[in-house]
């Protein structure tokens, strides 16, 4: 008896042994090489039909992304568009979106674009020239501009002259940007077509705003996902932009697009390859 009690003991514990080897395994596990920092916090901000109260085809890409990668999201919040790229260079956030590759923002994100399109030149009535030298001779000029937003750098140097100039007026989202179109209090404005279509959507709005085209020869804009430096390798980000050209190739973006544009407007981003 005694014999079979101490086998009894032996066994037990060599199961409590494996028991306990197995979970320090699981505590030990590797971590998702697509997400090696655990669950995604994810920063989006007022753009059109890429993002509006939580919808939008960003948030589309972000989650379909996420899920092919298997990276679970644990957060997924509006912020000011300059809030949310220092939270990107600080780290507070892992993903940002529709974001233009400028050497500064470099230096703290990987981005990689998934769409292209071009700025347009939205115009209040008070303003009657139509070509760009003429437009900048008005003394009605007063060129509106969205907080923490870049452009072309044709764009931006103009933007810049304009600040010389003290014509510039600064909005903090699309929304008070167009509000003051409307009410011109600015009299000129950037904007891409994701976002000003649906708000000359209204039928009194389109009547006073004119969109016109400044720029015939100007660079596309390249809207990118950012991934944090300070929580994504480059090894790790790399495998989000394998799976972005993957998207591409296999129509998955466009499909995003199509739910949000007109499918000559969803195509039309979607024209030059992906980097």
């Amino acid at each position: 008896m005694h014999a079979i009690a101490s086998l009894n003991r032996i066994r037990s514990h060599l199961a409590l042994s494996w028991l306990a080897a197995c979970l320090a395994l699981a505590s030990h596990a590797a971590p998702n090489p697509a997400c090696p920092n655990g669950p995604l916090r994810v920063g989006f901000y007022k753009f059109g039909v890429a993002y509006r109260d939580g919808n939008g085809y960003d948030v589309d890409m972000v989650r379909e992304l996420a899920r092919r990668l298997h990276c679970p999201i644990a957060s997924e919040t509006e912020l000011p568009r300059l809030r949310a790229l220092k939270m990107l260079e600080s780290g507070q956030i892992d993903l940002g979106t529709s974001t233009l590759a400028t050497p500064d923002r470099l230096v703290y994100a990987w981005i990689f674009p998934y769409n292209h399109t071009r700025n347009m030149v939205l115009l209040h009535p008070s303003i009657h020239a139509r070509a760009l030298p003429e437009l900048l001779r008005d003394p009605a000029l007063r060129w509106g501009a969205i907080r923490g937003y870049r452009h072309s750098a044709q764009q931006d140097q103009l933007l810049a002259q304009m600040k010389a100039e003290n014509k510039l007026v600064i909005a903090n989202d699309e929304d008070e940007l167009f509000r003051m179109l409307d009410d011109g209090i600015v009299t000129a404005a950037f904007s891409l077509p994701t976002s000003y279509g649906p708000w000359l959507r209204a039928p009194q709005v389109a009547k006073r705003i004119l969109v016109v085209d400044l720029f015939p020869s100007g660079e596309t804009i390249a809207s990118g996902l950012a991934l944090s430096k300070a929580r994504f390798s480059q090894e790790a980000a790399e495998r989000w932009h394998l799976e972005l050209k993957k998207m591409y190739q296999d129509d998955s973006l466009l499909n995003i697009l199509r739910r949000y544009l007109s499918e000559g407007a969803a195509k039309q981003m979607m024209q030059l390859p992906l980097d």
